[in-house]
């Protein structure tokens, strides 16, 4: 009996070590910046999973320290009354970490709050700030966390909280919007990506296989 409650004491004190908010300087890439978005809108990126859609509830979101790679879990609106956060924090930082090329992973974001302390102001993305994809990142970039121009993100479809490339981050239509496929180093980026999320469990083989297929077939 003794063992057993010392083999507990320790799981619970050891986790929250593991799987700990981050902290310090992060900046995030382009594409880091414009996923984090669509998470805050509990949208995945639809080329990886038919199910992503808006209504979904974000749950967690790591991302590693040189803001190159990450990895985020919602909560589908099917499911919103089941689903269980144990033990999903630590499986979001070794998601990320299997792919971060050496670089640690933290915690980025637990639901629509940011928890990344870096020494700026804390951020909480509310539900009226979704009306504004723009709003959105201009939080996040105020915050610290993003360098980059936002004007220069791609749109995002508010109804969906998806990529849509006819129209900038502002909502406006785009005058120019490239249509050139995607180039080779592109794809190898998105199968990789795709790979990523099926070992980690988020995809199943036959979503796997089908976004897979979609995407080598355009």
């Amino acid at each position: 009996m003794k063992i057993f409650f010392l083999v507990i004491t320790f799981i619970f004190f050891i986790q929250p070590s593991y799987a700990k908010w981050g902290k310090g300087e992060l900046k995030l890439s382009k594409e880091t910046m414009e996923t984090a978005i669509m998470y805050m809108y509990g949208a995945g990126n639809k080329k990886y999973s038919g199910a992503a859609k808006r209504k979904n509830d974000p749950m967690i979101m790591a991302i590693s320290e040189d803001g190159a790679n990450y990895m985020y879990y919602y909560c589908p609106a099917e499911y919103q009354d089941n689903c269980v956060e144990t033990g999903i924090a630590r499986s979001a930082i070794n998601a990320c970490e299997e792919y971060s090329n050496g670089s640690p992973c933290f915690i980025f974001a637990k639901k629509r709050r940011i928890v990344w302390k870096n020494g700026g102001s804390k951020v909480k993305i509310k539900k009226k700030d979704l009306k504004s994809p723009f709003v959105v990142a201009k939080k996040i970039k105020e915050a610290g966390f993003y360098d980059g121009d936002i004007s220069k993100l791609i749109g995002i479809d508010v109804s969906t909280g998806q990529i849509n490339e006819e129209i900038n981050i502002t909502g406006e239509k785009e005058t120019n919007v490239s249509k050139t496929k995607t180039g080779k180093k592109d794809l190898v980026q998105e199968l990789e990506t795709l790979t990523k999320l099926f070992e980690s469990g988020a995809l199943s083989k036959d979503e796997f296989e089908k976004s897979k297929r979609k995407l080598l077939e355009n």
